[in-house]
């Protein structure tokens, strides 16, 4: 029965695929909120976390006892203030300088443009279409376009500013409805657990409720490592590198700095496509310090990778280097900063639950299943370790013969005596 209703339903869903499909985004738009608002508390839990752990530590050697939904508000409180705070302090100090940045960049730009076209002309690079496209590039026309295509009658202003109202105070509305349900859940994040494990454990068997309950640990795990790890890898790097170009007198400090901690979210590939990007900005206004910019990353990726990140980020996703570039490839294309942040993570539990579902199966199996190099180096080894074991044997079996001919000689000279 429950094979003919599954084939009935997919037979009526792939018929009706349309409609299934409106509907599908229909109550995925319903609950975007919801969904919003869970990711918001994830991410409003990672700091919350730390505060929690400091506020007990600092209540143990006290000797206070107080309720745990106490730590939990007051983490919270800390976490929005320093979320505020980091906010005035980037718009203050940093945000100036990426504006005078960004205006310098496209000055840059401007004036390297006609080397550059005979640069490229000059490497073969065929530059007509983009020439053409920027030299006839004129902002009245676009304006003119803009204003044939769309009517400008008082009812359709008065239309206009009726759905722009309409459409701003909706999107009021569900950004505080996420975070007044994102408060809700990392204030009652044990009770709801706890309830969530009760209807698991109540309406399904016992060994798929432990599996269940094992995989939402090793996920929301994994995601925590990953999302506290990168970001304090992120800032660590960026504060490294502004240290070493504000010493170094090195231009546009500021948004290189920006880029490589945005950039440093994705393991193993962000630093060095923001390095690129860094390097492109200094070369516009010197090519000599574009290598010096080169040099002084190198040597600070490298003292943080090898001092700082064991330590502080270890190994917090378990990840290869070659599924993490996979996942983030894939995530990027797919739901770009948002599927880059999540699908490295997510690669990483299916990654586990597949390594550990092998591992069992082979054990039970009896089964050891080994890489063919290193079966062949293994032979290798092997056969030169019995090479010197035969090349030792020979040598004892020279030393044994040469000490019997000494002992026979000695043995003739006695007996002549």
């Amino acid at each position: 029965m429950i094979l003919a209703v599954t084939t009935v339903t997919l037979f009526v869903a792939l018929m009706n695929f349309k409609t299934v499909l409106a509907t599908v985004y229909s109550l995925f738009s319903y609950i975007l909120p919801l969904f919003i608002g869970a990711c918001l508390a994830f991410a409003l839990n990672v700091p919350m976390k730390a505060f929690e752990r400091v506020f007990a530590f600092i209540q143990r050697k006290c000797r206070i006892k107080v309720r745990h939904t106490f730590n939990t508000y007051l983490s919270l409180i800390f976490t929005f203030a320093s979320v505020a705070g980091l906010v005035v302090l980037f718009a203050k100090y940093m945000a100036p300088q990426l504006a005078e940045s960004a205006v310098e960049i496209a000055e840059k730009v401007k004036a390297w443009y006609p080397e550059g076209i005979k640069l490229l002309n000059n490497l073969g690079v065929d530059t007509a279409v983009a020439e053409d496209l920027l030299e006839n590039f004129d902002v009245e026309k676009v304006i003119s376009f803009v204003k044939e295509h769309i009517s400008v009658s008082p009812e359709n202003i008065v239309d206009t500013v009726i759905n722009a109202a309409s459409s701003t105070f909706s999107v009021f509305i569900t950004g505080v409805s996420c975070i007044i349900f994102s408060i809700y859940m990392v204030t009652g994040k044990k009770k709801l657990n706890l309830q969530a494990r009760q209807v698991i454990y109540a309406y399904t068997p016992k060994p798929f409720a432990d599996k269940l309950c094992y995989i939402g640990s090793l996920t929301y795990k994994t995601f925590y490592s990953f999302i506290s790890s990168q970001c304090l890898d992120a800032c660590i790097l960026a504060l490294l590198l502004y240290v070493a170009l504000y010493v170094f007198d090195m231009p546009y400090a500021g948004i290189i700095c920006t880029l490589t901690g945005i950039f440093a979210l994705v393991p193993y590939v962000g630093a060095f496509v923001s390095c690129l990007i860094g390097a492109l900005l200094i070369m516009l206004v010197s090519p000599v310090k574009a290598l010096i910019f080169l040099v002084i990353f190198f040597v600070v990726q490298q003292i943080e990778g090898q001092l700082i990140y064991p330590h502080v980020v270890g190994n917090s996703v378990g990840l290869p280097a070659i599924w993490t570039l996979f996942a983030a490839l894939v995530g990027g294309e797919l739901m770009g900063i948002f599927g880059l942040l999540t699908f490295i993570p997510l690669t990483a539990v299916i990654y586990t639950l597949i390594k550990e579902g092998a591992v069992k199966r082979l054990k039970a199996k009896d089964i050891v299943v080994e890489c063919p190099v290193d079966t062949m180096e293994k032979e290798k080894q092997r056969a030169l370790f019995e090479k010197k074991q035969q090349k030792r044997q020979r040598r004892e079996e020279k030393k044994r013969i040469k000490a019997e001919k000494k002992s026979r000689k000695y043995d003739f000279d006695d007996d002549d005596e």
